[in-house]
């Protein structure tokens, strides 16, 4: 019997050892670059997921996003437009703010002035002093001739009878009878005329220079706020007294003032 060729057997052995190691090289590096390329794949899978995830948050990047991009940048531009007309209306109401101050200040000058003009026309006609230059110095006519009731005093009290009581007197009461006619001091305007408790109806005529002179009592009065009069003029009659003067009768009530002090009337009258 032929024994096997041992020579043989050990390089076919070998031959086989040799292919198992080139196959298992071959592997490995195949099984490498495999392993490399889905390092790669994945690196880039990330580096995807994180440019979308970018996008998500920096901007649009599919239609849906960009619709709301596109809502977004709307919203804005209306909040700006509703800023600027808000802007625009704090605006209008800051220039009609202001016109009402303006019209409000024309307003109260127009008033003032108007004020005045009345005063120089009516009832307070300073400008009458160019007219009625009455100076102090010269007398003045009785309103009425009677006898002095109550005399001027405001230094000490007189006694009212109809009142019962003391108080200091800022013109005079002259006693007269019921319809009876009063005069006009001197040459003036007629600023004021008034119905009181105390002095009945009474008529204020400025006689220039801060003059004036007040006649109380009174009744038939035919004149007008703003009428010129002149001394000796009958202003109106002698009415029923008050009842602040019922026990004194029937008066006439006159009074003198200077720059709006009373003065002692009978000092500026005739003797």
């Amino acid at each position: 019997m032929k024994r096997p060729n041992n020579l043989f057997q050990k390089k076919y052995i070998s031959s086989l050892v040799i292919a198992a190691f080139l196959i298992l090289s071959v592997l490995t590096a195949y099984n490498i670059k495999i392993g490399n390329a889905d390092g790669r794949k994945s690196d880039n899978k990330t580096k995807t997921e994180n440019t979308e995830k970018s996008n998500d948050v920096i901007g649009p990047v599919s239609g849906s996003d960009t619709d709301s991009a596109a809502g977004s940048a709307s919203d804005s531009t209306e909040n700006n437009d509703m800023d600027a007309e808000w802007g625009e209306e704090t605006n209008d109401k800051t220039e009609t703010n202001d016109r009402a101050v303006t019209e409000k200040e024309d307003s109260d000058e127009q008033k003032d002035e108007q004020t005045t003009d009345r005063e120089r026309s009516g009832s307070g006609i300073e400008s009458s002093d160019a007219v009625y230059n009455y100076n102090g110095r010269k007398k003045l006519t009785w309103p009425v001739m009677g006898n002095i009731i109550l005399p001027y005093s405001m230094d000490a009290t007189v006694y009212y009878t109809t009142l019962d009581q003391y108080a200091c007197n800022d013109g005079i009461i002259v006693g007269a009878k019921v319809g009876e006619e009063v005069v006009s001091p001197g040459n003036g305007r007629i600023v004021n005329i008034e119905d009181t408790d105390r002095y009945g109806k009474m008529v204020t005529i400025l006689l220039g220079n801060y003059y004036k002179a007040y006649s109380g009592q009174l009744e038939n009065v035919d004149y007008e706020i703003g009428d010129d009069i002149q001394e000796g003029d009958v202003i109106g009659t002698v009415a029923e007294p008050t009842r602040s003067f019922v026990l004194e009768g029937p008066n006439v009530f006159f009074k003198m003032t200077y720059k709006g002090k009373a003065v002692n009337p009978v000092k500026y009258l005739r003797s």
